[in-house]
């Protein structure tokens, strides 16, 4: 199997990239967060989730580690296929989702398409204590968490704090949370 690719990235085409490896191009499924954070024409290390199905041979990858050991994790949850996993990951970090698993916040897991409320159930007992990589409630849980105590329902809380970007402490999440209505 295929555990790590290096190469040059030679296309975008989300949910798909070409990486050329020594002259052969991969073509690789990724969640879609990964194509801001890579450029055409540089070279990047990609661990990788190969898949044979009848037909094809599917390579999934991501830039970091807990990435491909959560979606490992995702698969391997009956009724939970490569794309719906690829799903979560576009929307969410590995530690939102652990998180949300932890806490057995079905919600936040049902907030992504493909993923309904008897999935999310599933996902969380399936999955509950097996992510061990998390320690400390990220950001954006913790905003989560500030905006349920004060009054919002948690999918009004999940679908304010979604429009917002990832990268900002939780005082900065919960504020402009409060401000757009």
């Amino acid at each position: 199997m295929i555990g790590i690719l290096t190469g040059r990235v030679i296309e975008k085409s989300p949910p798909y990239l070409i990486l050329d490896v020594s002259g052969v191009g991969f073509i690789i499924q990724s969640p879609l967060n990964i194509f801001n954070r890579i450029a055409l024409n540089c070279e990047i290390t990609i661990y990788t989730k190969c898949l044979i199905k009848e037909e094809e041979i599917l390579i999934f990858g991501f830039l970091q580690k807990p990435e491909l050991e959560t979606f490992n994790q995702l698969i391997s949850v009956p009724g939970l296929g490569p794309k719906s996993a690829l799903t979560l990951l576009s929307n969410f970090s590995p530690e939102e989702i652990a998180r949300a698993i932890e806490e057995e916040n079905p919600e936040l897991l049902s907030s992504v398409p493909r993923i309904g409320t008897k999935l999310a159930s599933k996902i969380i007992l399936e999955m509950k204590g097996k992510l061990n990589f998390v320690k400390e409630a990220g950001p954006f849980n913790q905003a989560l968490n500030a905006l349920c105590s004060l009054g919002l329902t948690r999918a009004e809380a999940i679908e304010r704090l979604k429009k917002l970007s990832g990268n900002l402490p939780a005082e900065e999440l919960i504020k402009q949370a409060l401000k757009g209505k």
